[in-house]
């Protein structure tokens, strides 16, 4: 009956331990570049881990018992608030991850969350705030193929403080999206 807290914990470690990949492909002039790490605080980093090494314990409790239940409302509590850099806000960026839809609406305008690894927020408890991206597609937008659930793209656009509670997380950030296009890496030249 530990299955649910031990998955919890591990997808939570492995969202603090994120390096996204730095691939080659069309970026469109004035925007940078940034990975997920870039949208976590260092003090919340090393806080966190602390939390996770000590929530090791966890995996002793009773699934559904009121400490279990206590200690995972807690910890979800620090997930959903976890704090957004600053320093990233309204900056043009680029930024990869997996799509996680928000609805049923085949529109390219449609609004999804971009998150840093396969089945977060659908196979796995949603990761912390910061590493939750609500993408809000412009009117200019330029989307190369209507992404899919868990499609890998490549998002480009200004970057803002958007903490929004959805069905499937809470996002830290907004990021207006100017593009959209399906994630590629050009093979190593050799």
């Amino acid at each position: 009956m530990r299955g649910r807290r031990f998955q919890f914990i591990s997808c939570c470690i492995s969202a603090l331990a994120l390096v996204a990949a730095v691939a080659a492909g069309a970026q469109t002039p004035g925007y940078s570049l940034i990975d997920w790490n870039d949208l976590m605080p260092e003090p919340w980093v090393k806080e966190m881990t602390k939390e996770m090494a000590a929530a090791g314990k966890l995996t002793n409790l009773q699934d559904n018992s009121e400490e279990a239940n206590k200690a995972m409302a807690a910890m979800r509590k620090k997930f959903d608030e976890a704090p957004i850099v600053k320093s990233q806000l309204n900056k043009k960026v680029r930024l990869p991850g997996y799509v996680v839809p928000l609805d049923a609406d085949r529109s390219e305008k449609r609004e999804f969350l971009l998150v840093p690894y396969f089945g977060a927020c659908i196979h796995t408890p949603p990761p912390p705030a910061n590493q939750i991206v609500l993408i809000r597609p412009t009117a200019q937008s330029k989307i190369k193929k209507l992404p899919e659930s868990m499609d890998i793209v490549w998002v480009e656009g200004e970057i803002k403080e958007g903490r929004v509670a959805t069905s499937q997380g809470v996002s830290g950030y907004l990021l207006e999206a100017i593009s959209v296009a399906p994630y590629e890496v050009k093979p190593a030249k050799r």
